[in-house]
């Protein structure tokens, strides 16, 4: 009796555990790959942005202000974006749960910053002050609360074989991690 019993436990422990794999084990599904391309989706705008804000020619207030106001406004719009897609798609795989919650959140708050700063960062004067003027008016309605969690975002699928490759693979976020304007 008591060997069938330890049996039928071991068959259990045995069936869970292999209903319990690893995502890892599993193909990479179209939603997951969707994951990915709105996370690297979400921050390419802004990259963009950004590359034309360094880009311009300090002499020239106004187009430092145009830039930045681009930067705010292609930010503001992607990280909404982003936001609204990884809510509708969820996590990728339950290794993942806590790695989308954190992800969200700071998409969500990056989104909500940006918009914010937008009219304080229009209302500013295009002189030589306007880009610290810029970067203090951004930071004063800076929703985030915890910006390392973008980096540790990274640092998760990274480590992950299945994520590492679909990065890899995905166009945005090759683009993202390529010094490419596109």
């Amino acid at each position: 009796m008591r060997s069938r019993l330890l049996a039928i436990a071991l068959a259990g422990a045995l069936a869970l555990t292999s209903a319990c794999g690893s995502d890892e084990d599993e193909p990479l599904t179209d939603s997951q790959a969707r994951w990915v391309d709105a996370f690297c989706g979400g921050l390419l705008p802004g990259k963009r942005a950004g590359q034309e804000l360094t880009a311009q020619d300090p002499a020239d207030p106004a187009a430092v202000k145009a830039a930045y106001l681009e930067l705010v406004t292609a930010n503001a719009a992607a990280l909404a974006d982003a936001e609204k897609k990884l809510t509708e798609l969820g996590p990728p795989s339950d290794e993942l749960e806590d790695v989308h919650e954190r992800l969200t959140k700071y998409v969500g708050e990056s989104a909500r910053s940006y918009a914010a700063a937008e009219a304080p960062v229009k209302a500013l004067e295009p002189n030589a002050q306007f880009w610290e003027n810029a970067e203090k008016a951004l930071a004063g309605t800076s929703q985030v609360s915890r910006p390392e969690d973008l980096r540790a975002t990274f640092d998760a699928l990274e480590k992950s074989p299945k994520y590492s490759a679909a990065m890899a693979k995905s166009k945005p976020c090759s683009e993202l991690q390529s010094g490419s304007r596109n």
